[in-house]
């Protein structure tokens, strides 16, 4: 399981690059540099372009996931816990506010915690959605790993279970 979620998390990185051309390639875990990165013009551009929306579609965060599914998978990727997942990756890796660039598990379930509340809710999340959780380490944390998990078996479905 965790296998496929690496997986398709460094799929993730490798679209959003792909896709924002422009920003800059990042391949270390020294703060400074980071820090540097992420002030760059063109991390902040990409990282406003997340939260496009359009006819109630996160529409840059879709094309990133449809360019890293499969072709037989592509009728049917874009679920809640799909979109939930790919925003934790892109939020991780280009919020200014962040210090860091690593998905670990601990910050991936918490952030794929809050999108999928938010997302089941029918609430398109939002850049200050994000702002407000790092400003207020409380509100993450109201947001536990059974968020997740609440579920039954039989309600999920596989693209579902990826991201347990």
């Amino acid at each position: 399981m965790r296998y496929r979620q690496s997986a398709f998390a460094k799929d993730i990185q490798l679209a959003f690059f792909k896709i924002f051309h422009k920003v800059p390639e990042i391949k270390t875990n020294a703060g400074a540099k980071i820090a540097e990165w992420k002030k760059d013009p063109q991390v902040s551009e990409a990282y406003n372009k997340l939260w496009e929306v359009d006819d109630n579609n996160l529409t840059t965060i879709n094309t990133i996931i449809l360019k890293v599914m499969s072709r037989e998978a592509k009728e049917d990727c874009l679920k809640p816990p799909i979109i939930a997942f790919a925003l934790a990756i892109c939020c991780t890796v280009l919020n200014p506010r962040g210090k860091d660039i690593r998905c670990t598990e601990e910050i991936i379930k918490k952030y794929c915690a809050i999108f999928l509340a938010q997302l089941s809710a029918e609430k398109i999340p939002s850049k200050n959605d994000i702002m407000n959780i790092q400003d207020d380490s409380r509100y993450a944390n109201d947001y536990n790993d059974n968020n997740i998990e609440e579920h039954s078996e039989n309600d999920i479905d596989e693209d579902a279970k990826l991201f347990e």
